[in-house]
């Protein structure tokens, strides 16, 4: 590992290896340091393996956070600039119903890909490297980032850890512990796209189910707005998107002490008069699958049970299977043109350690990449304008 590089990247996921990549690419020294022992295991896996790296249906209604902040970052990089940017680096693009996907349908090709554009220019790429801490170098510009492979230091850090999701592909929540040290406030940190444990005696008989319908929280007893699509059953709750795009809210109600509920429609399209008719009829036969069927038999109300299938939420799925972190630095503290610090001179954030989360389709992966871009054209037009900017090596 080198002694000094203009630039240190901690972390070579999505946009550590993107932001890396560009300023190589501009022929600047840059160093990416991943604790991991290969680069972007997380992006490897992202989308069932298959990678859906943005969306054509851009908005800041798919995101929680300061969108108003976001809002200025999305429209400078939109997501036709982000399929451009691959484009350039060898990943051409599929798209169904505004889903952007590599071509091949597999994630490989985009980690492939960014590996060979950081190691095409002047980017080394350091393993195995656990980060420790960071600190400013004492009356000189630049950091100290100690690892476990020694000391690099560098005139730009560029902080792209990633946030505490998804542990056995390399979240651990380092990140937070290096800005807060940099004089950043850290919001309180929750699993998002994620399933739900649930109470109930059902969950064990009915696991393996996929139910086409819609999924909803109630919390103290007032109604969250819900989300249609395959809710996934599993032995001890549910899973799958609708519940992914909601289980934000259970966490952050559980964590306040509030009283969780889901709620299943397994039968969106029809009102009750409609499904009164069908069940004099047929009984839930030909609405639900076999496994559910002495299930909802049990229930008083047919129509009731099969419109509002209530019970119990006890907690998410937790970190370890998150895709991705709810909280984080708030956006504020960070310059929305160029991702640098308003903490700390020279430091850039960029993705997931953000106080911003999106709904699944792309949007979490599209905002790694818009913020790495900002991050490295700022520190492009900071090394052309600085005439100084050489060393300070040992």
């Amino acid at each position: 590992m080198r002694h000094y590089s203009h630039v240190v990247i901690v972390g070579a996921g999505a946009s550590g290896m993107l932001c890396g990549g560009i300023l190589a690419e501009a022929g600047m020294p840059v160093t990416i340091l991943e604790k991991n022992s290969v680069p972007g295991k997380k992006l490897a896996a992202t989308g069932n393996g298959r990678c859906n790296y943005t969306n054509l249906r851009m908005d800041t209604g798919c995101y929680y956070g300061d969108t108003e902040w976001l809002r200025k970052l999305l429209a400078v990089y939109p997501p036709e600039k982000i399929i451009h940017q691959f484009q350039k680096i060898g990943v051409y693009h599929r798209e169904r119903d505004g889903y952007v996907y590599p071509y091949t349908n597999q994630a490989s090709t985009v980690t492939d890909a960014l590996l060979h554009y950081c190691k095409c220019g002047m980017a080394e790429i350091v393993t195995d490297c656990k980060v420790s801490a960071v600190r400013a170098v004492n009356g000189q510009t630049g950091y100290v980032v100690s690892t476990a492979q020694g000391e690099i230091r560098c005139r730009d850090l560029v902080l792209a850890a990633g946030g505490s999701a998804s542990s056995e592909l390399g979240g651990s929540g380092i990140g937070y512990k290096l800005a807060r040290s940099l004089g950043h406030t850290i919001h309180r940190t929750y699993p998002a796209l994620t399933g739900l444990v649930c109470g109930g005696n059902w969950w064990k008989r009915v696991a393996g189910t996929r139910v086409q319908g819609r999924f909803s929280l109630r919390i103290n007893g007032k109604d969250i707005s819900g989300e249609c699509g395959e809710i996934q059953i599993v032995k001890d709750g549910v899973s799958g998107i609708p519940v992914f795009q909601l289980c934000r809210e259970a966490a952050a109600a559980l964590d306040r002490g509030q009283l969780v509920e889901g709620i299943i429609d397994f039968v969106p399209p029809m009102e009750k008069e409609e499904l009164c008719q069908w069940l004099s009829s047929y009984g839930v036969s030909g609405l639900v699958q076999k496994k559910w069927v002495p299930v909802l038999q049990g229930f008083p109300e047919s129509w009731r049970t099969l419109k509002e299938f209530i019970f119990p939420v006890h907690k998410t799925f937790g970190m370890e299977r998150a895709q991705v972190t709810m909280g984080g630095v708030p956006t504020e503290e960070v310059s929305v043109d160029t991702m640098e610090s308003k903490a700390a001179g020279h430091v850039y954030l960029i993705g997931e350690l953000l106080d911003i989360d999106g709904k699944c389709g792309g949007y979490n992966l599209h905002f790694a990449w818009s913020s790495a871009m900002a991050a490295a054209e700022a520190i492009q037009q900071g090394w052309k304008g600085d005439n100084n900017a050489a060393d300070i090596s040992v």
